[in-house]
């Protein structure tokens, strides 16, 4: 269709009423390029026409990777100002050796391109305020090129489904109007209202991925199929079906593996799943918990590999990890071994004043004053705070004495806290483990003043 003010608010209307709460406010990404320039104008426009209902700003990122980036933010500025429209710029910092802008080699972490793109959302989501949209100027041929893209990567329904013309973002909205309309036709319109733009000698260079697209494969496949966006456009939302059928399926099967932590699910009422079913319920359950999707390989691994593994099982993934214990997978935040501070090996806590302790990066200890049961205060003020060295014994209050690992054993603590569970010491001897008991030569007897220890574990598990 051709681009007009009528066609575009056409399109923009159904989508702004689609978001619920309404919104009071929004804002338009200007990177300063054609596409945006045109939906600065477009809504500028149809503000003079009184056709909208809400007011907008403009929201600038530079991203300093270009000499010119400053006259960009500058030349954005101007056009602000000769529209009437508030203007906002952010510089943010790019880590260029994150990747590699050379041919077939970059990947959805690495890499100029997404590095950039990271720190631009990034910086959307910052500026953000409750209640406001962000309006982004992707077109369809934006579309074509990701799904491309992703159809090259090998992605499923999800990828295939492209660009999503709307999705939360940060604490607010985010929404694309004009995914219906081609470059071509966004052209057209700002050579007619004569428009200013920047350009930006990147998007020329074929060595990214996108601009191969842009300026080779799909210019080719356009000569011999004129009409691939109308086809390609249905495979999007045949895929965008597929996608939403495939939740729809996963949150049926979530119900039957989850437990009463939303960071742990079942093994065994996984494994009663078929491999596919039990692949796309893990992948439901990690975008519930906002991680990072991962890829083909390591789904596999994890709804094969992991579940099927002895105890213990380990799987790391970009920014957190996934482990086996005890019939459950666990999502846990990245984690190194823990190894406290020198300075906090052994720490001296006085009982009698403090009831409850700070451990460094190590969540806290808490105090409960009882009778006749806990560890017996006679004669103690103050315990020693340690933690597991390898060798350990205690014979907990009623038990046999036993090792501190078979005793972690029996008590079913998850591997990666037993080096972290703090141990109290009185003179050099372990007398109480906090939830799991005191000693029984220190356990307080009826009518003795007595003390529960508990531990507040830190936040390990993704919530």
């Amino acid at each position: 269709m051709k681009f007009s003010l009528d066609a575009f608010h056409s399109q923009l209307s159904p989508s702004f009423n689609s978001i619920e709460p309404a919104f009071a406010s929004a804002v338009v990404g200007l990177s300063g390029g054609m596409d945006s320039i045109v939906l600065l104008h477009a809504l500028s426009e149809l503000k003079k026409q009184s056709k909208l209902d809400f007011e907008f700003r403009a929201l600038h990122v530079n991203h300093g990777l270009q000499q010119e980036a400053e006259q960009w933010q500058e030349h954005c500025e101007q056009i602000c100002r000769q529209l009437c429209v508030g203007f906002t710029s952010v510089s943010v910092s790019v880590d260029i050796n994150t990747g590699s802008v050379s041919g077939g080699n970059s990947n959805s972490t690495a890499g100029l391109e997404n590095a950039a793109r990271e720190a631009r959302y990034e910086a959307f989501q910052q500026e953000l305020k409750a209640g406001e949209v962000l309006l982004l100027a992707h077109h369809k041929d934006d579309q074509m090129e990701t799904l491309l893209l992703r159809l090259m990567r090998g992605s499923g329904s999800r990828g295939l489904s492209s660009i999503p013309r709307s999705r939360t973002v940060g604490e607010g909205h985010l929404l694309r109007p004009l995914l219906d309309f081609t470059l071509a036709e966004l052209q057209q319109y700002a050579d007619e209202q004569q428009l200013q733009w920047v350009q930006d000698p990147s998007n020329q260079d074929q060595r990214f991925d996108r601009n191969f697209c842009r300026h080779s494969l799909l210019p080719m496949i356009e000569t011999r199929w004129p009409g691939y966006r109308d086809s390609w456009s249905k495979t999007i939302t045949l895929a965008e079906e597929s996608e939403t059928l495939l939740c729809d399926l996963a949150r049926i099967d979530l119900i039957n593996v989850e437990t009463e932590s939303k960071s742990v699910l079942r093994v065994d009422k996984l494994l009663l799943l078929s491999n596919a079913r039990r692949r796309n319920v893990l992948r439901y359950w990690l975008a519930l918990l906002e991680l990072p999707e991962l890829g083909w390989n390591l789904l596999q691994q994890l709804a094969g590999e992991i579940l099927l593994a002895e105890e213990g099982a380990l799987l790391v993934c970009p920014g957190f990890q996934l482990r086996s214990f005890k019939g459950c997978v666990h999502a846990l935040t990245q984690m190194d071994d823990f190894r406290p501070k020198e300075s906090q090996k052994s720490r001296l806590w006085n009982i009698s004043e403090t009831k409850q302790i700070e451990l460094t990066d190590n969540g806290s200890l808490n105090t409960q004053a009882v009778n006749g049961k806990g560890l017996s205060l006679i004669n103690i003020s103050h315990l020693q705070i340690k933690y597991r060295q390898g060798g350990e014994f205690m014979r907990l209050a009623g038990r046999p004495g036993k090792s501190l690992k078979k005793i972690f054993q029996e008590s079913g603590v998850e591997p990666w806290l037993r080096n972290r569970i703090p141990l109290l010491y009185v003179n050099d001897q372990l007398v109480c483990i906090p939830d799991l008991g005191c000693s029984e030569e220190y356990v307080a007897r009826a009518g003795e003043p007595g003390l529960i220890i508990s531990w507040t574990r830190p936040g390990l598990e993704v919530s």
